[in-house]
């Protein structure tokens, strides 16, 4: 017990020379509409760093800017000590890391899309981390595909199939994943409100499955073939296989989305 005192009186002395245990930051603290910390929005030009603060601009693919995208300063050193804003009108956000930690900046935001709500992270133009008194900016951008820094994903969903294995094409010869071939048609405009575009590809294998990655989230018309023969598709959830099947993304964890089909030669 005197031990445990002891370490806790020198880890609170070691924090506060440090500058941590300001007001505030030991709890993860959310600022709706507004700067984190009391941060003066007109303190500096746009472009300028400022020690001790984190600022910067959300927009989307055509520049425009996204208001209410959720910003987080991610305290490196002291868990769930996070500061949290959200971006105004213009795209833009300030927070104060004026305290002798690193902090990393990530962004979300939040959609509705045919009845449904989707999470979506959004792309930092500077994923690195920043020691807290120096200050960063730290622009995003709302892509609705491409890679994720340090290899964490897409910012696409996956479309996802297994095949019936009772399907064979001769005595014997099963249908093989890696050569089934889907398109997607866009079925109205994407969760960005763009047209998109006609996706034609050959499946591949990924850690979840056999399918597609990196897809933008859209209500998609799908079909299947294997070597240019159809394929019945069908949801993974049931129903009959149909030449075609129309499709929305559904969340398999925050911030993660898939489209699960089955294929199968047609029946009949």
């Amino acid at each position: 017990m005197e031990r445990r005192l002891v370490l806790g009186v020198l880890l609170m002395t070691v924090l506060g020379g440090c500058g941590v245990l300001e007001e505030g930051v030991m709890s993860g603290s959310v600022s709706e509409g507004r700067s984190g910390r009391g941060v003066d929005p007109g303190e500096a030009e746009p472009g300028e760093v400022e020690p001790g603060v984190l600022k910067g601009r959300v927009v989307d693919a055509q520049g425009r800017p996204i208001e209410g995208a959720e910003i987080v300063a991610d305290n490196q050193v002291l868990y769930d000590s996070n500061e949290v804003v959200r971006t105004g009108g213009d795209g833009r956000y300030r927070v104060a890391t004026n305290i002798g930690v690193t902090f990393h900046a990530s962004a979300t935001m939040t959609r509705r899309y045919n009845g449904r709500e989707y999470t979506l992270s959004l792309a930092p133009d500077d994923d690195a981390p920043f020691a807290g008194p120096s200050g960063a900016i730290r622009n995003f951008t709302w892509k609705l595909s491409g890679e994720k820094p340090d290899g964490l994903g897409f910012y696409g969903g996956k479309v996802l199939f297994r095949v019936d294995l009772n399907d064979q094409l001769d005595a014997g010869t099963f249908l093989e994943d890696e050569k089934v071939r889907l398109t997607l048609v866009p079925d109205g405009p994407l969760i960005d409100g763009s047209e998109g575009s006609r996706i034609v590809r050959t499946a591949t294998r990924n850690g979840d499955g056999s399918g597609l990655e990196d897809v933008p989230i859209g209500r998609y018309r799908i079909t299947a073939d294997y070597e240019g023969r159809p394929l019945g598709v069908k949801l993974r959830d049931g129903g009959d296989y149909a030449q075609e099947v129309v499709a929305d993304f559904t969340p398999v964890m925050t911030g993660v989305y898939w489209i699960e089909l089955e294929l199968g030669l047609p029946r009949g």
